[in-house]
């Protein structure tokens, strides 16, 4: 899958270089060329194991629109994984591609009790076992996953020309190296990896963090446009990972507008001892209903700034 996309990404840098051929041949190559935009959007639907729930959409409506095609398939269940050097999950999102296109995305805290552990340490004993636990939990069966390790945001953030939060109030961690003031920002860079980093001197910790993860990502899919999107795309193929058997290409192209994107995070309990550590209990019965809520379009999502 990674090469395929890959060549997919070269095969329309090539097209792109020669533009009197393909000026000339515009309106008959329309219909059986793939655009621009569902290349980009392929290759950052993989990459934003955190993000894509955000992006794809968003890309694909700032450049061109999907070809015309059979019509959309029904919903699909995605669950979308950043990953550290090590391969623990430090972000999850559990997101549903509606059959229209749209979006609805719901943050899991990686430090949710699993038996006597937490799920950040499953992605790296066996994916199988993650994707299990999280339906489990919600009851939501996962259809396909896709993975990449969180610091390749840092790159993604300068190829884009910086990404856009803003924060409640100012903060420092120097553990992280965290420095940043109140108010609207823009991060690229090691910054933006202190920022996404960042859960020390966070009121809620790893909560606040996923909040910002969010964030985040809503800025760096408003960035995201046809001067920057094949160098997004190119980096972040690097070391994207999906399910064997998805077919990336076809799923992209049911994403062909605008569409509504929907984010939250799934409700935790009281802290508890796991034998890694502090985790956070959740109530499989509530967020269940926390998930039905969320992806039937009833549900909240986070807007201005954070912690």
């Amino acid at each position: 899958m990674n090469d395929l996309i890959r060549q997919a990404i070269a095969a329309e840098a090539e097209e792109r270089a020669d533009a009197g051929t393909v000026l000339a041949g515009l309106r008959e190559r329309r219909k059986s060329r793939k655009p621009f935009g569902l290349i980009v959007g392929v290759a950052t639907l993989t990459v934003a194991a955190a993000a894509a729930a955000v992006i794809v959409p968003t890309t694909l409506r700032k450049t061109d629109a999907a070809p015309a095609g059979p019509p959309p398939a029904g919903p699909q269940n995605v669950l979308l994984i950043g990953t550290d050097d090590h391969d623990n999950t430090d972000a999850l999102v559990l997101a549903r591609f509606g059959g229209d296109g749209s979006v609805s995305a719901v943050s899991l805290p990686r430090d949710i009790q699993v038996g006597d552990g937490k799920l950040n340490s499953l992605f790296r004993q066996d994916p199988r076992r993650l994707t299990a636990e999280v339906e489990r939990l919600t009851s939501v069966r996962v259809d396909h996953y896709a993975a990449v390790r969180m610091a390749e945001f840092g790159r993604i953030s300068e190829l884009v020309g910086g990404v856009d939060v803003c924060l409640h109030a100012a903060t420092e961690d120097p553990l992280t190296g965290a420095s940043f003031p109140a108010g609207r920002q823009t991060l690229s860079g090691e910054h933006a990896l202190a920022f996404l980093r960042q859960r020390m001197g966070l009121h809620q910790g790893d909560l606040d963090r996923v909040r910002r993860h969010q964030a985040f990502l809503i800025g760096l899919a408003a960035r995201i446009s046809k001067d920057n999107a094949l160098a997004l795309a190119a980096e972040v193929g690097k070391s994207v990972r999906v399910d064997e058997g998805w077919d990336v290409l076809a799923f992209a192209q049911r994403f062909q507008g605008p569409v509504e994107i929907r984010t939250a995070t799934l409700p935790v309990g009281d802290p508890v001892d796991t034998t890694s550590g502090q985790g956070l209990s959740a109530d499989p019965a509530q967020a269940r209903q926390f998930v039905e809520k969320q992806f039937g379009g009833e549900g909240s999502t986070q807007t201005g700034c954070v912690a």
